[in-house]
């Protein structure tokens, strides 16, 4: 379950086409290596064949929930199930860059260890899913099951999605990704 990541886009550029750099300033100038739901981060969605990039809060705050709370996981097993989830599964999905993600490991102690997740990339990506409010754009992550070797760390973790299957992401079936567990996963104690 991710409740905390990093981004540093400014030293992600190379990943990007100069084009993209160009007409998104702000959000390729943007780091932040504490981010926390209600936080604003970048998102990537896909508008009319076009990749769009925009600052958006972490979180989508309902009535339902406790107030001050903001719902910003959502689970990959019940997602296309819930009323308010499985139609913008469909049609708003996107991508959350981070650098790396954070968990806390409790062990019998009740003592945490905090870690660090990270791929071998400098730039990586989060499945969501987003909606747009009167005020602005909120995402939410979607989660899994963890990977084998990080699952003594946590039970759970973000949906990351291949940097080779981004299309697809935008287009595909979302049980796919679901089955995508190739990505290797490094972790470090921090």
């Amino acid at each position: 379950m991710c409740g905390r990541y990093s981004v540093n886009l400014e030293n992600s550029k190379s990943e990007f086409k100069p084009e993209t750099i160009l007409n998104n300033k702000e959000i390729f100038s943007f780091s932040n290596f504490d981010i926390s739901p209600s936080s604003l981060s970048p998102i990537i969605f896909k508008k009319e064949k076009k990749y769009n990039f925009e600052f958006s809060r972490w979180g989508f705050s309902f009535d339902w929930l406790p107030k001050g709370r903001v719902l910003f996981n959502i689970r990959s097993e019940t997602i296309d199930q819930k009323s308010f989830s499985k139609e913008i599964l469909k049609n708003q999905r996107c991508l959350i860059p981070f650098s790396a993600y954070f968990e806390w490991q409790t062990n019998e102690d009740k003592n945490k260890k905090k870690y660090k997740i990270f791929t071998r990339d400098k730039i990586s990506y989060f499945g969501g899913i987003y909606m747009e409010t009167q005020v602005q754009k909120c995402f939410s992550i979607i989660t899994t099951s963890s990977r084998d070797n990080i699952a003594h760390i946590h039970k759970r973790n973000p949906l990351i999605i291949d940097k080779k299957n981004i299309n697809s992401w935008f287009s595909t079936q979302y049980n796919d990704f679901l089955l995508n567990k190739d990505l290797e996963l490094n972790f470090e104690e921090v």
